[in-house]
């Protein structure tokens, strides 16, 4: 089996709980849209392409993407009618026949995914020559999440959503994260067998993990330490945590790279942002955009920087702003 890879990005979702005009996938974590994080995670995998299912205020949304990714070339399809994730990936599907023969998918409202766990899940299906792999969490608070069915062995036998679940099923903290990797042929060949004989009548991805055990090819599972890594946005209060998360992550990656943060959790970055080495940065400071700060200088208490560039060496007073109104 090839190991290239293509990935597939579902964005087709307007997230009504977030009570916006704006859809989602356009809603900012670090500065930049939300979509923009999994396609960048992506990237870093050096994928021969990546396919974008777009929907709900689709124009925007590739606008946006276009205008940050423009050395991707991304890939656009249209989902018109969301009917479930079986669904989109079929809209896909004509841009992924002649392509690799593998494709992750992934989600444009999940911003944490890191490109460690991404490699681990093409390593296992590879080494294992699986047909489909994906990831999973644990969680006491599962209300909503699929479940995953496995048998005596641990092979995983199926995943149940939620709504579908018996009661014992119910009582399962396995959940599937919604993160996949197939083998093309495979999912290509079964996706006319999927069907809509569920509770919400939509055609399920996650049949395919069924399908795959009764041919006792059974799916490869990494379960992932954190939820918060495979947690989705569906709302404004995910946004807030989510955004958090990443920001403490920005946080510890500066102070591991050499750069001094003072009361740090009060220190708020964007997503471009550069620090060199040996800088100190005060409390309560903004900097946006695609601000580049040198080694060796001081930002005082509660600067405010956008887009600009400070060079090695500068001593910044409190409340700086840059540039200036």
């Amino acid at each position: 089996m090839s190991n290239s890879l293509g990935v597939v990005v579902l964005a087709a979702g307007k997230g009504t709980r977030m009570k916006s005009k704006t859809t989602k996938m356009l809603h900012n974590i670090a500065g930049i849209p939300l979509v923009a994080h999994p396609i960048h995670t992506a990237l870093a995998l050096e994928p021969e392409r990546i396919v974008v299912v777009v929907g709900h205020q689709r124009d925007e949304v590739e606008e946006a993407l276009n205008n940050r990714f423009t050395d991707a070339s991304l890939r656009f399809v249209v989902q018109a009618e969301q009917l479930g994730t079986a669904h989109a990936v079929t809209m896909a599907q004509p841009e992924l026949v002649d392509g690799p023969s593998q494709f992750l998918l992934l989600y444009g409202d999940v911003p944490l995914l890191t490109k460690e766990t991404l490699r681990q899940l093409q390593a296992l299906h590879n080494d294992t020559n699986a047909v489909v792999s994906f990831l999973s969490f644990k969680t006491e608070d599962n209300e909503g999440y699929g479940r995953i069915v496995r048998d005596s062995k641990g092979n995983v036998l199926a995943i149940r959503e939620h709504r579908d679940c018996s009661e014992e099923e119910l009582a399962l903290t396995e959940c599937n994260a919604g993160i996949y990797l197939f083998d093309k042929d495979f999912l290509f060949q079964n996706l006319g067998n999927i069907s809509t004989e569920n509770d919400q009548n939509e055609f399920y991805l996650t049949d395919i993990v069924e399908l795959a055990a009764k041919e006792e090819r059974y799916a490869q599972v990494i379960c992932v330490a954190d939820e918060h890594e495979v947690m989705g946005v569906n709302d404004r209060s995910q946004l807030a945590l989510l955004e958090d998360q990443w920001l403490q992550a920005k946080r510890q990656e500066l102070m591991k790279s050499g750069v001094t943060l003072r009361a740090p959790e009060t220190i708020y970055f964007h997503y471009d942002v550069q620090v060199g080495q040996d800088t100190e940065i005060e409390s309560n400071c903004s900097l946006l955009g695609k601000t580049t700060v040198g080694n060796d200088c001081h930002l005082g208490a509660g600067s405010y920087l956008t887009n600009v560039t400070i060079s090695d060496g500068t001593i910044l007073p409190p409340h700086s702003i840059q540039p200036k109104d």
